[in-house]
């Protein structure tokens, strides 16, 4: 699996979901199967919960998921179909880790962002990228990440760190 983060740097709103949707549809008409994954810094779980004031419409995928417009624009120009997975705020990864602390899973010890936050993003990533997205049902080969926020962002930090983690 072969991973290209678009991110925007300390602006928000200057086109990354047109830039990362732009190069799948490069990838995949040069024969390489894509996905995709939305990655916004937002404590919601889901885009349903957002303020489409500042975050634009939802977007209602087939599993019922309620996730970021530009998941929307990357099904129509990829020709793909994602589920709810596809769309992942920092909410969901701390109701993750919250959840698999709650369960017993780190044995009663401390939990912190690092390992533990950057670990679940980089397992979620990894584990929803394999993920065929085409009737084929193949695994796809390319997976285009749009890193939503901006880089002064608090809630963007652990992905920016489970990030340079996941290349080394």
């Amino acid at each position: 699996m072969k991973y290209i983060i678009v991110t925007g740097g300390v602006i928000s709103r200057i086109g990354k979901g047109v830039i990362a949707s732009s190069v799948g549809t490069i990838l995949k008409s040069c024969g390489l199967r894509v996905t995709s994954i939305k990655i916004g810094p937002y404590i919601n779980i889901d885009a349903g919960t957002s303020s489409s004031y500042e975050h634009g419409e939802v977007f209602v995928l087939d599993d019922g998921g309620e996730v970021d417009l530009d998941l929307g624009n990357y099904e129509r120009l990829l020709d793909i179909h994602f589920t709810k997975d596809n769309n992942l705020t920092i909410g969901k990864i701390y109701q993750y880790v919250i959840n698999k602390e709650s369960k017993g899973d780190y044995l009663g010890k401390t939990f912190q962002v690092d390992p533990h936050i950057t670990d679940a993003i980089q397992e979620w990533v990894m584990r929803q990228s394999l993920i065929p997205v085409t009737e084929d049902g193949l695994e796809p080969q390319v997976c285009v990440i749009e890193l939503g926020g901006t880089v002064g962002d608090i809630e963007s930090m652990p992905f920016i760190e489970a990030f340079h983690q996941l290349k080394r």
